[in-house]
C-alpha cells in the first residue's frame, strides 16, 4: 500500500506535469486499480483548477487598474485644445496645404490621443459598470473556495477511514446480508461476523458503509447489523419485499440473491425439504446451487416474500442448500434488548409490492437492499 504522503506528492507533481516516466506509469496503475486514490486525485485537481481561475480573475483586475493609472488626462485635454485651434484657423481662410504642413505633427498626435482616449474611456466605463459585479463574483469565489476546502477535508477524512478499513487483509471474510428495515438494520449469519474487529457492507452500486453488530444469535446463526452513524447512507421509505413467517410448501419455487463473487448473483430452485441438515426444524432445504459468499442472503418465494436466510450447503450433495426460516428471524429480533435499538424497535414489514411483477423486475427492486458483508480480523 502506498504511503499517503507519497501519493499526495505524486498528485502535486502530476498536476504540474513533473512526474518521471516511471512515476507516471506507477501513478496511473494505482489510479486504475484503487478507486479511493483516484477520487483523491480528482478532488485535488478540482481544487487546483478553482484556485487558478481565481488567480486569473485577480490578475485581470490588477491589469485594468494599471491601465487606468497610466492615463494622463491633463495631456489629453491639452492635445484636444491644440486640435481646436487648428480647426479655427481652417475656418478663417488658411489653405488646406498650409494647414497640413504646419499642423501635421499636431494632428497625428491628436489622432493618436483621441484613439487612446476613446479606448481608455470605454475600458474605464466597462470597469465601472462591472466593478460591483466583479466584487460579487470575488466574494462568491472566496465562499466557493472555502466550501471546496471544507468538502475536500471531509471527503479525504472519510476516504482515508474507509481506505484503511478496506486494505487487503488475509483475515477478510465475505458474505451477504439484506435490509430488515428502511433505516439501516440488516440481517446476516453469525458465522460470517464471528470474532470480527470491524464489519463493512457494500451495495451493488459500490457504496461502502461501516456497520455495527447489534445482536448475534449463535443458536439460529443469525446476526443483526446496523449501519453505523453514516450520513451518506440513503434511508429508504419502504422495502420492496415483505417477511413471511408461515411455513412454505414443499416444491414451491424460490430464488435468492447474494455475493459469491464481487457482483450480485441470482439463483433459483425449489423448496426440497421442510427441514434442514439432519432434520433441523429451524431451516429449509432448497435445491439451489450456492457458494460461501451467498451465506446471509435472502431466500424469497414466487411473490417476493422473504421466507428464509441462506446459511450454508451440504458439501457432499450438489444443490442441497439450507436456509433458516423467517419465523426464527422474528424470534431472534424479539430477543434483542429494546435499549439496543434505535426507537426501541426494528420496523419490519410483512407487505410487499413485488407480487405482480415479472421476475426480472422483482430482482431490480430487491438487489438495492442486498449487500456484500466484509469482515476484517487482525492477523494472529
Amino acid at each position: 500500500m502506498i504511503d499517503n504522503q507519497k501519493f499526495t506528492d505524486w498528485v502535486d507533481k502530476w498536476l504540474r506535469n513533473e512526474l518521471t516516466e516511471t512515476e507516471r506509469l506507477e501513478f496511473e496503475t494505482l489510479r486504475r486499480s484503487d478507486p479511493v486514490l483516484a477520487q483523491r486525485a480528482r478532488e485535488q485537481q478540482q481544487l487546483v483548477k478553482a484556485m487558478k481561475t481565481y488567480g486569473q480573475r485577480t490578475d485581470f483586475r490588477a491589469r485594468l487598474n494599471r491601465i487606468q493609472a497610466s492615463l494622463d488626462m491633463d495631456a489629453v485635454r491639452e492635445e484636444v485644445n491644440q486640435l481646436s485651434k487648428v480647426r479655427k484657423l481652417h475656418r478663417n481662410g488658411g489653405t488646406v496645404r498650409q494647414l497640413w504642413q504646419t499642423y501635421r505633427p499636431i494632428l497625428a498626435v491628436a489622432a493618436t490621443v483621441a484613439l487612446i482616449t476613446t479606448f481608455g474611456t470605454l475600458m474605464l466605463i466597462r470597469q465601472y459598470q462591472s466593478s460591483h459585479k466583479q466584487q460579487e463574483q470575488y466574494s462568491m469565489m472566496r465562499r466557493d473556495l472555502q466550501a471546496i476546502r471544507r468538502s475536500q477535508n471531509a471527503i479525504l477524512q472519510d476516504l482515508n477511514a474507509r481506505e484503511r478499513a478496506l486494505q487487503i487483509n488475509p483475515g477478510q471474510v465475505a458474505g451477504s446480508g439484506f435490509l430488515l428495515s428502511p433505516d439501516g438494520y440488516l440481517v446476516t449469519n453469525t458465522h460470517i461476523i464471528q470474532d470480527a474487529d470491524s464489519v463493512y457492507i457494500q451495495s451493488t452500486r459500490g457504496d461502502i458503509y461501516k456497520a455495527k453488530v447489534v445482536y448475534a444469535d449463535r443458536k439460529y446463526d443469525l446476526a443483526i447489523l446496523q449501519v453505523h452513524e453514516d450520513s451518506a447512507f440513503r434511508v429508504k421509505t419502504v422495502l420492496p419485499y415483505g417477511f413471511e413467517a408461515a411455513p412454505s410448501d414443499l416444491g414451491e419455487r424460490v430464488f435468492t440473491l447474494g455475493f459469491p463473487r464481487e457482483e450480485i448473483v441470482y439463483g433459483e430452485g425449489y423448496l426440497s425439504s421442510q427441514t434442514g441438515y439432519r432434520g433441523d426444524s429451524t431451516a429449509y432445504q432448497v435445491a439451489i446451487s450456492v457458494n460461501p459468499g451467498n451465506s446471509g442472503g435472502p431466500l424469497l418465494d414466487e411473490k417476493g416474500n422473504v421466507i428464509g436466510i441462506i446459511s450454508g450447503k451440504q458439501t457432499s450433495s450438489e444443490g442441497a442448500t439450507f436456509a433458516i426460516k423467517t419465523d426464527y428471524l422474528f424470534r431472534a429480533i424479539s430477543a434483542i434488548p429494546t435499549d439496543s435499538l434505535k426507537n426501541n424497535s426494528i420496523r419490519m414489514s410483512r407487505k410487499n409490492g413485488l407480487a405482480k411483477l415479472a421476475r426480472k423486475d422483482q430482482i431490480k427492486k430487491i438487489q438495492e437492499s442486498v449487500y456484500m458483508v466484509k469482515v476484517f480480523k487482525h492477523e494472529k
